[in-house]
């Protein structure tokens, strides 16, 4: 009987998997790759001092993400979010994250609330725009990631992965968005630490939906459907 599953990388080929794979995704999720750069297999290969094999699978896997589009040619080229797309990865937030957030309120660790109070105070001394939206994705994860759905804590992930990108943006044209999300962020935690469900799902909505009406304000992102020309 002939193989049916592909062959698993080895520890090593593995290892360097995930490297590429977490640098470009930083580098995406960071603008410092922008949208619409061709990522040639061989070219990031050469810089990050590796073979091509661990660059493809770390390819495939940031396309399974989103992160990635592979052209006709093959080459991966880094995807840009449009109007329609980013409105709909946030009303994907805005129905999910509430609800996570909610069950930690109801049923999370004191642990959770504690990294989450730590990351806020992080957020308020940094400075460094990069590092600021690591601490406001993680303390949407730790949030978010003490409910006991694999599937869910997966699935937001990938969306606050998709749009990273805009709010760093949105936090280097208008640094006082970042005060006014903190103050948002302290009355979620509040709300979660109080074992308010509603109180916490609320106040995560609401902050969801302003950080959506703030992004579209800011990037003013065009929606590729209505830019083509008349046939």
């Amino acid at each position: 009987m002939g193989k049916v599953l592909p062959a698993r990388p080895s520890g090593r080929a593995a290892a360097a998997r995930d490297m590429v794979c977490g640098v470009l995704r930083k580098g995406i999720v960071t603008g410092a790759i922008p949208g619409g750069t061709r990522l040639v297999q061989s070219a990031v290969a050469a810089e990050l001092a590796v073979s091509t094999g661990p660059v493809r699978d770390a390819l495939r896997e940031l396309a399974a993400g989103g992160f990635v589009r592979f052209g006709a040619d093959g080459v991966a080229v880094v995807h840009q979010l449009g109007r329609a797309e980013l409105a709909d990865v946030f009303e994907i937030r805005k129905l999910l994250e509430p609800v996570a957030v909610a069950r930690t309120a109801a049923c999370g660790s004191q642990d959770a609330i504690l990294q989450a109070a730590g990351l806020l105070t992080a957020m308020d001394h940094e400075t460094d725009r990069a590092r600021w939206v690591e601490h406001n994705d993680r303390f949407h994860s730790v949030l978010s990631d003490a409910v006991s759905s694999p599937r869910l804590v997966a699935i937001l992930a990938n969306l606050r992965d998709l749009t990273s990108l805009y709010v760093a943006h949105s936090i280097t044209a208008e640094p006082d968005r970042a005060r006014d999300g903190s103050a948002e962020h302290e009355e979620i935690l509040r709300a979660v630490a109080a074992r308010d469900p509603e109180a916490a799902a609320d106040a995560t909505f609401r902050h969801l939906d302003g950080r959506f009406a703030a992004l579209l304000e800011v990037h003013q992102v065009s929606d590729p459907r209505r830019c083509r020309p008349a046939g």
